[in-house]
């Protein structure tokens, strides 16, 4: 089948496009230590604590990623161009525990992308076999005031009250041609909160607006970024109409089953997938007196209803400067 023919679906406000990618023309390759071209300082934090089993306690300490430089302008062109655009996919395995990587040839315009990170995986991570990879790929024009992906600071892979006892923690290869993640390089203090009761998101929202976003860092276009679980961060506007493409390449030792996420063919596997979201949680905001923009879902107005189409609530992270901006798609 060719990645043309997709699967819909939607569900609690999000809307997916399941990509059905074909056997031939993949690409197979093994990520190669001495083929690294990125300088590692073995000292960053994310290098540091790199297969650590998840800890709140690193989130005490501000975290920045680990910038890997900025791609060949060509390929950040390349990633750009409309007319290169790939079809939109999430979360697919492109390695398992022990094997190689395999890329369906539809997506070969990012397979330097994950080479890069592949080789300096290689390099820093001992318990490479342990993991699977997952790649995320999403192109497609964002309008001024709007962004591509959902607006809440968030983590990528924050395991709670489910995950217990905890595993080796997420960490993930990130870039985009075009407006970059916002990243909250600043501490946040958990201590009183509680992960079978309040939702961790919303409480991150909160701190960053506490400070009023001083301590936001944002990458060049087309500057390679390696964050892990700790690295809080979100999706931003545009200031101009633009084509972005985003590309994540994730790390975890767990199976990714939601439904929504892409099947790769050049694996033999069949997860059945599940509609699985925080919203199912019933988790609350740990200050429910604070701006109601910080403790709605995407998909919600500030009052709590559902917003029609794909309208997308951004939390107001400027409480004593700019005004919300309440309105936009959805990182």
């Amino acid at each position: 089948m060719d990645a043309s023919n997709v699967d819909q679906a939607a569900y609690r406000g999000k809307h997916f496009t399941i990509p059905a990618f074909s056997k031939r023309g993949g690409i197979r390759f093994h990520g190669s230590a001495k083929s690294n071209i990125i300088q590692v300082d073995r000292s960053h934090p994310v290098i540091a604590t790199l297969n650590q089993p998840f800890d709140l306690k690193h989130f005490k300490a501000a975290r920045r990623p680990f910038s890997m430089g900025k791609l060949p302008p060509e390929l950040t062109a390349a990633l750009g161009d409309p007319a290169l655009s790939m079809p939109r996919t999430l979360d697919l395995p492109v390695k398992f525990p022990g094997s190689d990587y395999r890329l369906p040839g539809k997506l070969a315009l990012v397979e330097p992308i994950l080479r890069r990170a592949a080789n300096l995986e290689a390099l820093i991570n001992p318990c490479i076999d342990e993991y699977y990879c997952y790649l995320t790929v999403d192109g497609g024009w964002v309008e001024v005031g709007l962004l591509q992906r959902e607006a809440p600071c968030h983590v990528d892979g924050f395991q709670g009250a489910r995950w217990i006892p905890k595993v080796r923690g997420n960490h993930s290869y990130t870039v985009s041609n075009a407006v970059p993640t916002g990243y909250y390089v600043q501490p946040f203090d958990f201590d009183r909160l509680d992960e079978a009761k309040h939702n961790f998101f919303w409480e991150m929202n909160r701190q960053v607006a506490l400070s009023n976003s001083e301590f936001e860092w944002t990458p060049e276009d087309g500057e390679m970024t390696l964050m892990d679980c700790y690295c809080v961060h979100r999706g931003k506007p545009t200031s101009i109409r633009v084509w972005r493409t985003f590309v994540r390449i994730s790390f975890e030792v767990r199976i990714f089953d939601r439904l929504g996420n892409a099947h790769n063919p050049l694996f033999a596997y069949d997860w059945p997938m599940v509609k699985r979201d925080i919203e199912d949680l019933n988790l609350v905001a740990f200050d429910e007196t604070s701006d109601p923009s910080l403790r709605v879902f995407p998909h919600q107005r500030p009052d709590g209803t559902a917003h029609e189409g794909r309208n997308k609530t951004q939390p107001n992270l400027r409480p004593r400067g700019a005004s919300a901006v309440t309105d936009g798609n959805k990182e």
